[in-house]
């Protein structure tokens, strides 16, 4: 197997913490892991808010690319990671080498991440956007939505350390057509048991990409956390 480096750019509510497990397999396989968390999650919290921009998300990222120097990377996005990593592929272009959604959306041309993503009633309650542009989180429901074969120890450390969605990344129109002009190749990760992106939606969105390579893990949506060995599998399947 070709050693990769991975830069893997977590979804809303989350950090670099949850690819804790997936970083730990992939390195002990040979490769090279980052695992970069966006202002105002995880341990940089404290940095950001519900005003934090969109283009804040894409510099966090390309500003880890650039200073690390890394080079031929293969960028993944989880969930709403999915909204960011074609905005860095096209701003730092020539240090990536594959670009792979793990249970991701793939969003349209001015479509936005709730557009692209039909609520079912349970998300609808744990995500609401408010008029006011604040998004409500009920980090409990949310937990429980992202990981149905999870353990309580799981979805407990999952819990104390989900935080809001950010609005920005809520209602940035997606480019998907300037990123596909790229012509960088581009993978998808199924989650055969995901209650946030169902299979249907989600083998949707893989068609989207164009000859994406695509494989399936039998997990819910934070697969990266209850499926590790599973995800490397299925991450180094599509990025080969």
């Amino acid at each position: 197997m070709t050693r990769r480096t991975f830069v893997l750019v977590h979804g809303g509510g989350h950090g670099g913490w949850c690819w804790q497990r997936l970083a730990r397999e992939l390195r002990a396989r040979g490769h090279d892991v980052w695992t970069p968390t966006l202002t105002g999650f995880g341990e940089r919290a404290h940095l950001g808010g519900p005003q934090t921009p969109f283009a804040t998300f894409v510099t966090d990222i390309t500003a880890v690319l650039r200073y690390e120097d890394l080079r031929d990377v293969v960028l993944v996005g989880h969930s709403m990671g999915g909204v960011v990593v074609p905005r860095v592929a096209e701003a730092a272009t020539d240090r990536v080498a594959g670009v792979v959604f793990l249970a991701a959306v793939v969003a349209g041309d001015g479509e936005t991440l709730i557009q692209a993503v039909p609520q079912t009633p349970e998300v609808a309650r744990a995500v609401t956007l408010e008029p006011d542009g604040t998004a409500r989180t009920d980090h409990r429901l949310m937990t429980e939505i992202l990981m149905p074969e999870g353990t309580d120890a799981d979805r407990a450390w999952v819990l104390e350390r989900h935080r809001a969605y950010p609005p920005a990344a809520l209602v940035e129109p997606g480019r998907l057509s300037a990123f596909l002009a790229l012509g960088i190749p581009t993978g998808y990760v199924v989650a055969t048991e995901d209650a946030a992106i169902p299979p249907p939606l989600a083998r949707r969105f893989a068609a989207r990409l164009k000859n994406a390579g695509t494989a399936e893990v039998r997990a819910g949506h934070d697969l990266m956390i209850t499926r590790p060995g599973e995800t490397a599998d299925a991450l180094e399947a599509v990025s080969a």
